[in-house]
């Protein structure tokens, strides 16, 4: 018995030793790389105030700048939107896009998505061509035409035909910091003199980057859920409407309200027109991005709640009875239900820990979900699947396993309680998940169950799930 309770202590020991490991990677010193092609990089070598000569302003004259912003389609990488810079050459009609979220699904794409090195381009192609494809994914459509001054027209459209050189064209996205709608941020940024950012950086953002993802994916609860617990507190820290502009809609509204300060000292709005072209049609099935924020707090508790229950407190309850059937299909049950949502929370910590060990991307890092959820569920899920065929042993290595996490959580809230300027991440949802998985399948549960039912077990139960 000695033995055997100091092999569970050490036990308990090696996998607290093994969470602190994990948890040093996560907090690493996260070395920035520059990319040279970034938008911050080109902009601060392109003047933007040179005057240009009586037939330059001619034709500068000719041309209007405006911003699309197209909504929500289907694929994941379109939910958030998209938006381009769409010049018009009054000249010959011609109407060019500047599309800043090109990629391809060749050229090793997988590999280095996963690796978070994946590459985007700028296009120039036909305005009508892309709003034509548009309608037919049934998205919103809108332009805002820019008030700009003939020299920042003409420095603007040089540098959008010297970015889409092939030399320059290609660039290292960031989920939040490099995409279609903040390189375009930065270039009207350059365009007015800095006055954008530095207006938008004085006006506090309603919401964290978490919570505007949310807004957009909580209408898939699993998607959800698995970006939640991927990302870290570096996306719950309060933020300006700049930094929200990686959204382009925040950056659509964004332009709309703000006025700058022309050559002549004239204060004015940037946006001198707005044009709707099209709009997602009534009866499309695509759900529609919040307006506000909306927790998944209590929905993901009362899942867990459910699933945990439904599979433990029923199951177990099926366990004491005297019926070998029963029994066979209470282990049957339990096994299954338990290997499913420990190889589905597996897999996605095992991913964490390749992303935070391995990969560029930094909003991963310092998770505190590997704290209380870790690749040893994948473990845990071969012993449910073990339960499966009534392997008592199996059974008891889970629960042992169950407690242990159970610990590990509730010391993690205790911090969190304790130190919430240092714990800042907003991974309740997560917690609450898996807090009452992780504690209705642990030896504490099953004999408070027991107490609870003021019952004793039938002859030979602590023998059969031990």
């Amino acid at each position: 018995m000695v033995t055997r309770r100091l092999g569970i202590t050490l036990l308990f020991i090696l996998f607290l030793s093994a969470n602190l490991v994990l948890c040093a990677v996560s907090l690493a010193p996260y070395t920035e790389y520059t990319d040279p092609f970034g938008s911050q990089s080109l902009l601060a070598d392109w003047d933007f105030e040179s005057l240009p000569s009586s037939e330059e302003i001619a034709t500068a004259e000719k041309l209007i700048i405006q911003i699309a912003t197209m909504g929500k389609g289907d694929p994941l990488y379109v939910w958030f939107g998209h938006s381009a810079i769409v010049v018009t050459d009054l000249r010959n009609g011609r109407k060019v896009m500047y599309d800043y979220g090109v990629f391809s699904f060749d050229d090793d794409f997988y590999q280095t998505f996963a690796m978070g090195r994946l590459n985007y381009e700028v296009w120039a192609t036909s305005a009508e061509a892309r709003f034509d494809l548009a309608r037919q994914e049934d998205r919103d459509i809108r332009l805002l035409t820019l008030d700009l001054s003939p020299q920042s027209k003409l420095a603007l459209v040089k540098f959008l035909n010297f970015n889409i050189l092939p030399e320059n064209q290609t660039y290292l996205y960031h989920h939040y910091d490099e995409n279609c709608a903040t390189r375009i941020r930065d270039i009207i940024n350059s365009a007015v003199g800095g006055q954008f950012k530095s207006w938008a950086q004085s006006v506090p953002s309603e919401y964290t980057i978490r919570q505007h993802v949310m807004r957009h994916t909580s209408f898939s609860p699993f998607i959800d859920w698995v970006l939640n617990f991927l990302q870290s507190g570096r996306i719950d820290t309060p933020i300006s409407v700049w930094e929200a502009m990686f959204l382009p809609a925040v950056m659509e509204q964004a332009l709309k309200d703000f006025s700058y300060t022309d050559d002549t000292g004239t204060i004015k709005p940037l946006v001198m027109e707005r044009e709707v072209l099209y709009t997602q049609s009534p009866q499309s099935s695509r759900v529609l991005v919040l307006e506000t924020y909306q927790p998944m707090v209590l929905p993901a508790l009362f899942f867990a709640l459910a699933l945990g229950l439904g599979a433990v407190l029923f199951t177990r309850l099926f366990l004491r009875s005297h019926s070998v059937a029963v029994r066979r299909f209470s282990h049957v049950l339990l096994g299954l239900i338990n290997w499913s949502w420990t190889a589905a929370a597996g897999i996605c910590s095992t991913v964490l820990v390749f992303m935070v060990a391995f990969t560029s991307h930094d909003v991963t890092y310092g998770n505190e979900n590997i704290i209380f959820a870790n690749p040893w569920l994948l473990v845990m899920s071969l012993w449910s699947f073990q339960v499966l065929f009534g392997n008592r042993k199996a059974l008891v290595r889970f629960q042992k396993s169950s407690s242990v996490l159970t610990v590990a959580t509730l010391l993690l809230i205790l911090a969190k309680g304790l130190f919430p300027d240092l714990l800042i991440q907003q991974n309740w949802a997560v917690i609450l998940t898996m807090l009452p998985l992780y504690l209705l399948n642990s030896t504490f549960s099953f004999k408070k169950l027991c107490a609870f039912l003021n019952r004793e077990d039938p002859p030979g139960i602590q023998e059969r799930i031990v």
